[in-house]
């Protein structure tokens, strides 16, 4: 059972629900340092000042190049030039953020597409340690052996609340094929020698960890190039070494990736971009997961076609649904709004500026919408998904009311999981605070040396938090969503005051279900999940009726269960 809590609001603004994309055509921050190549992008705050930096690796095959970080200055503006850049340069791709050795700070991977000599040699991967908010001008940590790698990803691989670092393989131009990689962490350090490998060796330009069945642990799935994209099942005590899942639509030339859940309904989708430089078609898709098994065929494709590259998935019309980010080479930004788990194959927004855009990050960078939240689930699990993605903050986790260390978790803010170091009692209560917004901002790095890195700002009309205090002067039941359900629905309710609150479950017949709330609450908006397949008694497809009472106020509504 999950209970999500608003408990305050940490600006001075909030924002209207908006079904039109809140930004404007053209970027409103371009950065001046055009002659780097930039590849590997996020948005993290890297000085813990509470507001998010854009790191940038540059270099990708074209020039041997440094990590840079454009630091906010604390008003949601970014400097023209970066303020920090590493000593250390290289052919840089995809990079990964991570607190890799519990300390609080944030340090920075960095994939090596290719090694200082060209295509002709590997490259490797190697590790930044954050100090104290500055990155080492050096890698604290490289990789033991070379190979090719485009991309990197961080995960808890083995449960044990550290951060692995997954590492995508492979150079397709030249027919360098590689097995993908765990290096696994190590009370804060990652091994030199990978102790996972994939027993096939093939082309991959991304990597991401996502629990794509819900058994608790985190699976690796990598974007194939020139070869399907896979999954590697994680079992809990290892993770399968050949593929458990593969996609098997004809376009097999995929250069990004991103997984969240598109239609609500629990379980984790996969969106794609695939590249027609050295063949298919190069569309935008997405694979449903088809209650814990992706889909081999996307349910959905782009109009577009082209030298598609950065995807992302979040929820910037702010309707509780993700929407799709989309970038190219040479193209112009485009978002494909998410209605009701469906999308239109032509998008809803076009930026008017064009670039190779290479990354496209999320987040609030001028913390103009930004909110505290808790949320509350009952153990033995170990891994947690907060109901939004692009999280800003972990303010802390309690486990039966002992606040946890830094080094008894990890996280990834992106895509929004928890993993905890121990499995906690079956009745024991986990408190999760942290913060997320509702007026995410868009990053894009790009490698054309004519053109700066973009950020566009979402416009989001804001309206005063006195606005949302004049919402709670009255008592509220929404509808639950999804409506239709199976096997899990949500069930949101605001009270104006203290009260005591009942909400009961009901079948048509007056039997109650189940009790979801029978306790007193302060005034405030709270958001509680009725999932069917945890009563005692199985429920079959029907209409069901949940009731809240507070006070003298009463309402009920109807929600339909479909098996």
């Amino acid at each position: 059972m999950k209970i999500f809590f608003l408990l305050l609001f940490l600006s001075f603004s909030f924002v209207n629900i908006n079904s039109q994309v809140p930004f404007n055509q053209s970027p409103d921050w371009i950065s001046a340092d055009i002659s780097n190549v930039a590849t590997g992008g996020a948005f993290a705050d890297i000085n813990n000042d509470g507001w998010l930096d854009f790191v940038v690796a540059n270099g990708n095959d074209i020039s041997i190049q440094t990590l840079v970080v454009y630091y906010n200055d604390g008003t949601g503006k970014f400097p023209s030039v970066p303020y920090w850049q590493s000593v250390d340069s290289d052919y840089h791709g995809h990079l990964a953020v991570g607190d890799v050795n519990g300390d609080g700070w944030a340090d920075v991977a960095v994939s090596v597409y290719i090694g200082k000599g060209g295509f002709s040699t590997p490259g490797k991967v190697k590790l930044f340690l954050n100090n104290n908010g500055t990155l080492s001008s050096n890698p604290d940590w490289v990789s033991a052996e070379l190979f090719y790698t485009f991309s990197c990803a961080f995960g808890d691989a083995d449960g044990d609340g550290d951060l692995d670092l997954a590492v995508a393989a492979g150079e397709a131009y030249y027919v360098n094929p590689a097995q993908l990689r765990i290096f696994y962490n190590e009370n804060g350090n990652l091994e030199s020698i990978p102790s996972w490998k994939s027993q096939i060796s093939f082309y991959s330009y991304d990597v991401c960890w996502a629990d794509f069945d819900n058994d608790g642990d985190l699976d690796l799935v990598c974007a194939g190039e020139s070869n399907p994209n896979y999954i590697f099942e994680n079992y809990g005590d290892s993770i399968s070494v050949t593929p458990t899942w593969q996609s098997a639509d004809a376009s097999k030339y995929a250069n990004s990736l991103f997984a969240g859940d598109v239609n609500n309904d629990g379980f984790l989708d996969l969106a794609i971009s695939d590249n027609n430089q050295l063949g298919g078609t190069g569309r935008f898709k997405i694979y449903l997961n088809n209650n814990g098994t992706l889909e081999t065929t996307p349910f959905w494709s782009s109009s577009f076609s082209g030298m598609g590259s950065g995807i992302n998935l979040v929820d910037i019309d702010n309707d509780d649904d993700l929407d799709l980010i989309t970038g190219g080479w040479w193209e112009p930004v485009r978002i494909y709004l998410n209605d009701d788990g469906n999308f239109s194959s032509t998008p809803d927004y076009v930026s008017t500026s064009s670039s190779v855009v290479e990354v496209i990050v999320c987040g609030d960078v001028d913390n103009d919408a930004l909110i505290s939240e808790v949320m509350y689930d009952v153990g033995p699990n170990k891994l947690f998904y907060l109901p939004q993605n692009h999280i800003q903050k972990i303010n802390r986790i309690i486990v039966a009311g002992d606040t946890l260390q830094l080094n008894e978790y990890c996280y990834n803010l992106e895509n929004g999981w928890i993993s905890l170091a121990a499995k906690p009692d079956s009745a024991a209560e986990i408190i999760i605070e942290y913060v997320y917004s509702k007026d995410i901002d868009i990053g894009v790095t790009n490698w054309d040396q004519n053109i700066g890195n973009y950020v566009f700002l979402n416009k989001s009309n804001p309206v005063s938090i006195e606005s949302e205090t004049e919402l709670l002067n009255s008592f509220i039941l929404s509808q639950n969503y999804p409506n239709p359900f199976n096997p899990a629905t949500q069930i949101r309710y605001t009270i104006n005051s203290r009260q005591f609150v009942s909400l009961k479950v009901f079948d048509v017949l007056g039997n109650e279900i189940a009790v979801l709330v029978n306790e007193e609450k302060p005034a405030g908006k709270y958001t509680i999940e009725f999932n069917s397949e945890s009563r005692a008694n199985n429920l079959s497809t029907g209409i069901y009726i949940y009731q809240l009472r507070a006070g003298t106020f009463a309402e009920s509504k109807k929600m339909l269960l479909l098996r």
